[in-house]
């Protein structure tokens, strides 16, 4: 990984939202993947597949929210939040404004545009403050 997507990594705050189950935070500071933060939590493989496919997933940096969804096995272009996830992320919403201190200020984002492994991909699909209240 190259110095500034290893900066970026480690600077944002990712996260997964397993439906019915809870909030997944990756540690301050580290720059692992979701991919990496499900199998240091203990995932299958098959599991980590499914629960990246499936469900919401993103990180919180520079006072942005970026929510997203994708088999990151796959060459899809874009990785969006599917419309049948935005339940998953409502409900759990207020919890992720009390972590991040999320404020009308705040940028969400429901994807972004897939870019070249080792590049800071675009963010797409931008909502207000409040789309999940």
């Amino acid at each position: 990984m190259n110095q500034p997507v290893e900066k970026f990594h480690s600077e944002r705050r990712a996260f997964i939202i397993i439906p019915n189950a809870g909030l997944i935070l990756g540690e301050i500071n580290q720059p692992f993947s979701h991919r990496e933060i499900l199998t240091n939590s203990g995932f299958m493989q098959e599991q980590i597949n499914f629960i990246l496919e499936n469900y919401p997933r993103g990180y919180f940096l520079n006072n942005n929210l970026v929510i997203y969804q994708a088999d990151d096995r796959q060459d899809s272009q874009t990785w969006e939040l599917k419309k049948e996830n935005y339940s998953f992320v409502k409900k759990y919403y207020p919890d992720l404004k009390n972590i991040f201190h999320i404020t009308p200020q705040t940028q969400i984002f429901l994807g972004v545009t897939r870019g070249k492994k080792g590049e800071i991909w675009p963010t797409i699909n931008e909502v207000s403050s409040d789309f999940f209240e």
